[in-house]
């Protein structure tokens, strides 16, 4: 448990600290960008001193906006598939790194404690216990960490590890897999990563 919780820490100081660098550069090269077009728009301002200094002046703050537009929207987009980018990179990683624990030794005491803090909320209900594939053989372990016998079947939805208990009779699910905490942890840092492109 303390590993698993290490490793979000790991991979939320990580993803922190990566996410302000690339914006950091990303700012600054956008500030320079804006700085320069401003500098040649206030050129071409200062040389016309008559009446079509005005007419000038209009034309080229109507194309300079444009141009700005198009540079903002370029900018834009590159920001946004470069986000897109990163954020799929680290969490492709914590998706391997967490495969990599589902076939570790620790797993198994992991798949434990998630079994017995759950226990008690299914003693006297119609459940059925989900894990993927790969875990059929933790079968018997997890029944004994439970404490009593319901039905294992197969979830395709686990594609990671972790447990799953459905109560069919009072419709609850209890989701304690390692897909769904990774996929909170992708929204939690979509919410929080200061990665907003605006």
């Amino acid at each position: 448990m303390q590993n698993i919780d290490q490793i979000y820490l790991y991979m939320k100081e990580e993803i922190e600290r990566q996410a302000t660098n690339e914006e950091n550069a990303i700012l600054e090269e956008v500030k320079a960008l804006e700085e320069e077009a401003y500098t040649s728009m206030k050129k071409e301002a200062r040389k016309d001193a008559d009446l079509k200094l005005k007419q000038e002046v209009e034309e080229i703050s109507s194309q300079a906006a444009s141009e700005i537009s198009e540079i903002h929207t370029d900018r834009t987009k590159k920001l946004i598939n470069k986000r897109d980018e990163y954020v799929k990179a680290v969490f492709d990683e914590a998706k391997k790194e967490l495969l990599e624990f589902s076939k570790s030794d620790e797993y198994i005491t992991f798949m434990q404690a998630k079994i017995s803090k759950v226990a008690d909320t299914f003693k006297d209900t119609d459940a059925i216990l989900y894990i993927k594939e790969e875990d059929l053989s933790l079968k018997d372990e997890l029944l004994k960490a439970l404490g009593y016998e319901i039905e294992v079947k197969v979830s395709d939805d686990i594609k990671i590890g972790g447990i799953m208990i459905e109560d069919l009779k009072n419709a609850l699910i209890v989701d304690e897999t390692l897909d769904f905490a990774l996929n909170n942890q992708k929204e939690w840092f979509n919410k929080n990563s200061g990665l907003i492109i605006r």
